[in-house]
């Protein structure tokens, strides 16, 4: 069975080689690779430009509208039943596709599987399987997002679906597994790590964290307005995550870095002021204080 991996770009000249050369060194053999550059201003598109003697390999030049439009316009033009997205600064293991292909050959119902992943520090993902008891669209509601590291679906069942709402920019994942959650069809948990995460300081989930977890929360509110028991879900799992986040400040509260960062702050300002080589010093020491 044919698989499109689709990778979705904005300036990653650095990393797209990689990514490009992890699909290429796949041991399945029935895919192609769609990219879509997302209106790069880097020289992405002239690295993927040189990767196109390969007939495999195509692509799609757009003007920048976010990983939403990118992924969007990358599934109306995916060749495969089936597709994959792979993160422009990520890779694939080599036996990522062929670890989930039979899957969907033997079962023409299979819309949405989602396997493991590893980070480039060697520690493991957080994927699982579903909670007990509820559905992939019952547990998302509810905050639960485990289902977050190589994502393959079949495109029909998105074609059900009322398709990506564009106009949210990050989140993209969530609202996918959602959309074909909502069709009916069956969901598979593979617990097998096929995906290669890289950790690096510019990565969207870094950068734009707080507009990242946003943009959950709202991809949540959309999709649980239609059902009196989704918004019941949706309200317990946002009281859950607030008190998670009251648990974890007043963990941080008593632990000695904060205290010292708490009396010594103006101090440390003068001395390590931001923009300087001292104040990427004192950036680190208070990450260090952060997750100690």
């Amino acid at each position: 069975m044919h698989v499109t991996v689709l990778i979705p770009v904005y300036n990653r000249e650095s990393f797209i080689d990689d990514a490009i050369d992890s699909v290429v060194a796949q041991d399945y053999s029935d895919w192609d690779m769609l990219i879509v550059d997302d209106g790069s201003t880097d020289r992405t598109v002239e690295v993927v430009k040189s990767r196109l003697s390969d007939d495999r390999i195509s692509l799609i030049q757009m003007e920048h509208g976010g990983c939403a439009a990118a992924i969007a316009m990358g599934i109306e033009h995916a060749r495969g039943p089936v597709i994959t997205c792979l993160g422009s600064d990520d890779k694939l293991m080599p036996d990522s596709l062929s670890a989930v292909m039979p899957a969907f050959e033997n079962n023409p119902r299979l819309g949405y599987v989602w396997t493991n992943y590893v980070d480039s520090t060697g520690d493991k993902g957080i994927s699982d399987f579903l909670p007990y008891g509820k559905t992939l669209v019952e547990a998302l509601i509810s905050g639960w997002w485990q289902a977050s590291a190589q994502q393959f679906f079949r495109k029909e069942f998105y074609l059900q679906s009322e398709g990506l709402d564009t106009s949210i920019k990050y989140a993209e994942d969530m609202q996918l597994a959602l959309l074909i959650g909502k069709t009916g069809c069956d969901t598979h948990h593979i617990p097998k790590i096929t995906y290669w995460r890289r950790i690096h300081p510019h990565q969207i989930t870094v950068e734009r964290y707080a507009e990242v977890v946003e943009n959950e929360r709202l991809v949540r509110r959309k999709y649980c307005s239609e059902s009196a028991a989704l918004i019941d879900l949706y309200s317990i799992g946002l009281e859950n995550e607030i008190d998670a986040l009251r648990n974890e400040l007043l963990s941080i509260k008593k632990c000695f870095g904060y205290k010292f960062m708490q009396s010594y702050s103006s101090i440390i300002e003068q001395v390590l002021p931001d923009g300087t080589k001292r104040g990427e010093l004192k950036r680190k020491i208070i990450n260090r204080i952060r997750n100690s």
